[in-house]
Parts: C-alpha cells; structure tokens; sequence
C-alpha cells in the first residue's frame, strides 16, 4: 500500500480513536457528606469506589473531598462525573443541581437533627454568646443554625457558631469541651454528660446529583441503577428523588422580615358618634291600623 494511503488511513483513525478512548474513561464518582455519620476517611472512600462500581462497571473509581471549596472545584472542573453530597451543602450553596437519587439511611430519606449541650443546659436561651459546634456546610453554618434550624428567631450573633470537618469531629469535639453545643443529626452517640435541649427539623440525607459536564447517558444510567445499591453502615442504599429534597432546606434560609404594626384608623365608632348633629323624625302613624277586628 502506498504511503499516501497509509498516510490518509492513519488521519482518518485518529477521530475513531479518540472516541474510543473517551467513552472508556471510568465513571468518577466523588464524595462530600460532612453531616453524614461516616466512621472515618476509609469507610467514605469505600463506600464512593463501590458505589462508582455499581454505577460505572469495575474501572469506576471514587473520590472523597474533605473540604467545601475542593469539592466545589472538582465539579465544576467536570473531574467528577456524579457526587453524593449532604442537602445541608446543596442548600447553603443555593445551586441548581441535577438530582438522580437520595440516600436512605434507617429506612428513611430523611432525619431528624437535635441542639445537644454540655452540663445542664435545658434552654436554648441558657447558650446565648456559647460555642455551637456544626458540621460544614461549606462557609454558611451560621445561616444554617440560626435560620434554617432555628427560624430566624434569635438575633444573628447569639450563638458563636463554628465549623467541624465532619458531624463525628464535631461530637467529639464536644466531648472534649471545645464547645458549650452542637448541632447534629438524631439518633447519635454522644459523650457522657451531654442531653439534648431542643429537637430541630428533618433534612434529607445526602443525595446523588450529577455534574454539570455529565452526559446524558451517565445520568440516566445513575438514575436507574442507584436504588437498587446495597450499601451499609452511615447509607444504606437509595431512593428516587427530586431536587425538593434539598430545596425545601433552602426555602428556610433567610431571616423573616419583621415589620412593626401598621397605623390604622380606629374602627370601633360610638352610636352617639353617629347620630350626633343629625334630626331623627319617627311618623307615629294611625293606630287604628293595628288594632284587632
């Protein structure tokens, strides 16, 4: 065969390689779950690589971030494909997110979350200027507590609010008196000495989202193989889900506006206010009228 053919072949196969070699990159599933009760980086980093493994085939491989502002990059640097993230993160960054699943964890999307405090604490106004421990949720936990959590009803400096790695940190940071309070999910073990002061909404557990940069086949293929993966230990598995289950978290971000009363007309007017200056004449008429025949 002629160079020149041999020449012309070559250009013509490099398009075809090229995207051979794209559709095999390995499905990227990254991980950033601060809230979520995780016995530590190991069991994070397991629980990614084996849900990239059920998703993406046997090359899929998962990454875990430890850190708002890394993670945030790698997503919209497209270097992972999908990510499970905590709502609490989605909420407080008021991003549009693509959702595929949401993780179930003791039969439930969802979980309560407590205000836990050190020593005898029974009030949430008893911890006015204390430390309150919460896990991140990326720079906003002030937000986060006194909004999201607690409606808006204190003043916003009333808590000294304060950011953990992750809600296991924040525990045992509690534990250690670093804080006089913490703010955590339900249904966790807590360092002798501690008791719950006040019970605070449910927030979804993490959810599936999908990187802007995904394809449309990679999303559909997370969404159809998500529910039926088993895991174990801080998530069990997950369920469909829409983009309600970090939005209406999101909805509860923001202060109430306080307005004071609004100056009205008094509306409750006297009788004699009303007939004052005015002549009233009643015709007695003819009394015969009314007498019986």
């Amino acid at each position: 065969m002629k160079p020149a053919i041999l020449a012309l072949l070559a250009l013509l196969l490099v398009p075809v390689l090229a995207v051979g070699s794209a559709a095999a990159d390995p499905l990227r599933v990254g991980l950033f779950a601060p809230s979520t009760p995780f016995d530590g980086t190991g069991a994070r980093l397991e629980f990614a690589t084996k849900l990239a493994k059920h998703i993406g085939g046997d090359d899929a491989v998962g990454r875990v971030y430890g850190k708002a502002s890394d993670f945030a990059s790698a997503l919209r640097k497209g270097d992972i494909d999908l990510a499970v993230v905590d709502a609490t993160y989605l909420a407080a960054s008021g991003g549009s997110y693509a959702v595929l699943a949401v993780a179930v964890r003791g039969g439930d999307t969802r979980g309560g979350w407590d205000l836990v405090a050190r020593g005898t604490v029974d009030s949430v106004l008893a911890l006015k200027g204390k430390t309150v421990l919460v896990p991140s949720v990326g720079g906003r936990e002030a937000a986060f507590v006194g909004e999201a959590m607690l409606g808006g009803e204190l003043p916003a400096d009333f808590f000294k609010v304060e950011a953990s790695p992750d809600v296991l940190s924040a525990i045992a940071a509690l534990g250690l008196g670093k804080g006089e309070a913490a703010v955590v999910p339900s249904g966790l073990t807590l360092p002798a000495g501690t008791n719950r002061v006040v019970s605070l909404p449910a927030v979804s557990w993490p959810i599936l989202i999908a990187s802007p940069k995904a394809s449309a086949d990679v999303q559909a293929r997370a969404a159809e193989r998500a529910p039926s993966f088993g895991g174990s230990g801080a998530i069990s598995g997950f369920r469909s889900g829409t983009a309600d289950a970090y939005k209406s978290l999101l909805r509860r971000f923001g202060r109430p506006q306080r307005r004071g009363p609004m100056v009205l007309p008094n509306l409750r007017i006297a009788v004699g206010d009303l007939i004052e200056s005015r002549a009233f004449k009643i015709d007695p008429g003819d009394a015969k009228k009314y007498v019986a025949r």
